[in-house]
Parts: structure tokens; C-alpha cells; sequence
């Protein structure tokens, strides 16, 4: 019972680790304002996590890599404790595999909650509030809906946002079934 909640505490501090840090990741991929005030507060938040490996990881390009090895270095902690808890011994092969399906499924989730909060928002386009969470979220979101070359409108009801929260669900399910694989392959080692 013990080892059960502290296996999901250990998942649930890491998954959000990951999540922020990708999302930091993300919004400077778009090249947000970073002197935004909501972007400041996640700037803050993670700075203690990604600054030290900053120290030491080369620049490739004007991205910031040190926040995708914060999230495997995360990742491996992670498996690392979970698999002390239980007691079971995996391939690092498998290991690898399953952090790689996990930040590809993290980035899925931000992507799919930022098309649902932009139409919430969108709703609200009158109020400074909603002006503010919108210009973040549409300029994160806008390189995925380009990938829709299609305009599909019915008055003033824009479909391709559902469309594009199907397409990441279906990549989502697909995902879950590669780790699920991955998971007996190492079962049945």
C-alpha cells in the first residue's frame, strides 16, 4: 500500500517537473515573450531545474536543449526510483524507449489542453484577461493548426481545432500502445 502511493507521488512530481519544463521548451521554440508575466512565473519556476545543466550543455541552435536533457535526466530518476520501489530490474533500452514515448506524450498533452484553453478563451475575446492567456496559448498553438492546410467553418464555428484534438488523441492512443509493448517486452525478459 506504502509502495503504491509512493509511486504515484514519485510519478506525479516528475510528470509535472516534465511538463513545465517542456512547456518552457515549447514556448521558447514559438519565441514568446519571455517578459510576459505568465511566462516569467514558469521562467522562475524552472529556473532552478535548468539553469545548472545549462551550465554545461553545448548550443546547438537557438534552441534551449538543456530543458529536453532536464526532462530525460528527470525521467531516468523517475524509473530509477520506481523501479528500486517495486523491486524490478528493466532494460535501459526500454528505459530510453519509455522516456522518449513519455516526452512525446507530454508535449501532445500541453498542445491539447492549450487548443481547448484557446477555445475557451476565444469565447471570452472581449476581456483583458482572456486577451492576455490568448496571445500565449494562439502563438503556441498556431505552428500545429498551420498543419491543417484546410479551412473548415460553419459560420463562425471553426472545426479545425476538433479536428486537431482528435489527431492528437489518436497519436496518444498510439503512443500508450508502444509503451504498452514495451512494457511486456520487458516482462518477458
Amino acid at each position: 500500500m506504502i509502495a503504491g502511493i509512493l509511486g504515484f507521488i514519485i510519478k506525479l512530481v516528475f510528470n509535472c517537473v516534465s511538463l513545465l519544463v517542456l512547456l518552457r521548451f515549447l514556448l521558447q521554440c514559438v519565441k514568446v515573450n519571455f517578459f510576459h508575466p505568465i511566462v516569467q512565473i514558469l521562467v522562475r519556476v524552472t529556473n532552478p531545474i535548468i539553469l545548472p545543466v545549462r551550465r554545461i550543455t553545448p548550443v546547438f541552435s537557438s534552441w534551449d536543449w538543456s530543458c529536453i536533457i532536464v526532462v530525460i535526466i528527470a525521467g531516468l530518476i523517475k524509473y530509477l526510483l520506481l523501479m528500486a520501489l517495486d523491486r524490478i530490474a528493466m532494460a535501459p533500452l526500454i528505459v530510453l524507449g519509455m522516456i522518449l514515448i513519455e516526452i512525446l506524450q507530454d508535449i501532445l498533452t500541453i498542445y491539447f489542453y492549450a487548443l481547448v484553453f484557446v477555445a475557451i478563451c476565444s469565447w471570452f475575446r472581449e476581456s483583458p484577461n482572456a486577451r492576455i492567456v490568448l496571445d500565449i496559448l494562439g502563438k503556441l498553438t498556431n505552428p500545429i493548426m498551420k498543419l491543417l492546410k484546410f479551412n473548415l467553418r460553419y459560420r463562425n464555428i471553426d472545426f479545425k481545432p476538433m479536428i486537431m484534438l482528435l489527431i492528437i488523441m489518436l497519436i496518444q492512443s498510439g503512443l500508450y500502445i508502444i509503451k504498452s509493448f514495451l512494457m511486456s517486452l520487458n516482462l518477458g525478459s
